[in-house]
């Protein structure tokens, strides 16, 4: 094994285990798998999955296509038979007419993305990573994005044995993971992943998400295991060393120590503290005033407080607002929550005047340095 390789029995890792650190890394090179005469080979650039081969028959694109219904068995052997001359099938089934270019192009895509899929089925073999500089042959580079396609084969396992040794067992904890939101900007997940997500608050055992998940168990859990291989997720504490921080903003960094679900509740207790005293001085009048200030925070920083509701005792809706926390840029909409509070204070000033004003900023300033300080 060359200078800049390593190595490995899939077995012992499996294929999720193999590829998040070099997808979480951004590393470049070629990942190569061997299971008996068959190799597969998968090109990483900048930890994007971009491009994959292989030698097994059944991956060919003729294969493929034939597969799909779209060339006849006929066709397929006429273009082996031309490839033998040395041309390539893709371009022969366009020159006859079997297929169009657009067919052409979004059957290589489809092959590549299989060729990884089917690599998941592995339970067995050898895998090698070679880091450096990709060969400088013309590939057509996948455009699905590359937590997509690890979810996708992590969801094609069905094997419950496999599931339970990719998850964990009961007491394995998960947390979002520091750059959580940037990686859930490239995927797109479905209504009980992004549930699963936002109910998360810090560092979890499995078994409550399972407890607090709609799902049946043998979902979820194939489910945590994609998110984790995404990258959506760390293990506590065996990823802790591993998520890049590099570009994280301060505002991250505090979410994901924090955890969404208490920086929301902190958000919370300042809010029901203002509510409440602005409710008793001003009453009936209270209600514009919260309205004014709810309407200019959501025109500034609608995707924050699309869906939130506000019940009687001053307090947002803490499961809308961790949804869309988490699937937004962190620092920018937490200072819309900021920002809420200030518009509330200001309208509060011109209708209870400078000193009552005062007074609620003063509590406010109060309450935030207990929190800072941990109390």
């Amino acid at each position: 094994m060359s200078e800049g390789a390593r190595g490995g029995r899939i077995e012992q890792a499996s294929l999720p285990g193999v590829l998040r650190p070099l997808v979480r890394h951004k590393k470049t090179g070629l990942l190569r798998c061997t299971r008996g005469r068959t190799v597969k080979t998968v090109y990483l650039l900048e930890g994007r999955l971009i491009f994959a081969t292989s030698n097994d028959p059944d991956d060919r694109l003729g294969e493929m296509l034939l597969r799909e219904g779209l060339i006849t068995y006929r066709t397929l052997e006429e273009s082996v038979a031309a490839i033998q001359a040395g041309k390539r099938q893709g371009t022969i089934l366009v020159e006859s007419g079997s297929i169009r270019s657009r067919d052409l192009v979004e059957g290589v895509m489809g092959q590549v993305q299989e060729i990884i899929y089917g690599l998941f089925d592995w339970q067995e073999g050898e895998w090698q990573f070679e880091e450096g500089d990709l060969p400088s042959r013309e590939v057509i580079v996948l455009r699905m994005s590359t937590g997509d396609l690890l979810r996708e084969g992590v969801r094609r396992i069905d094997r419950w044995s496999r599931i339970r040794a990719g998850v964990g067992g009961l007491s394995q904890r998960y947390t979002l993971a520091a750059d959580a939101t940037a990686v859930l900007g490239t995927l797109t997940l479905t209504h009980e992943e992004m549930n699963l997500v936002a109910t998360l608050d810090g560092p979890t055992p499995l078994e409550e998400i399972l407890s607090s998940a709609r799902g049946a168990d043998f979902g979820v859990c194939r489910a945590v295991w994609g998110l984790w291989a995404a990258g959506v997720l760390d293990r506590v504490p065996q990823d802790a060393d591993e998520a890049p921080r590099e570009g994280t903003q301060p505002h991250a960094e505090r979410m994901a120590g924090a955890s969404v679900g208490r920086e929301v509740d902190r958000f919370n207790q300042l809010h029901r503290f203002l509510f409440e005293l602005v409710s008793y001085d001003l009453r009936e009048r209270a209600a514009d005033l919260f309205e004014q200030a709810f309407q200019g925070a959501s025109s500034e920083h609608a995707a924050l407080f699309e869906g939130v509701a506000v019940d009687p005792s001053g307090e947002l809706d803490p499961i809308a607002l961790r949804h869309n926390v988490i699937t937004k840029e962190l620092a920018r909409y937490l200072s819309g929550l900021d920002r809420l509070l200030d518009l509330e204070l200001s309208l509060a000033r011109t209708m209870m005047g400078e000193k009552k004003a005062a007074i609620i900023a003063d509590g406010l300033i109060e309450l935030k340095q207990r929190h800072l300080e941990g109390k």
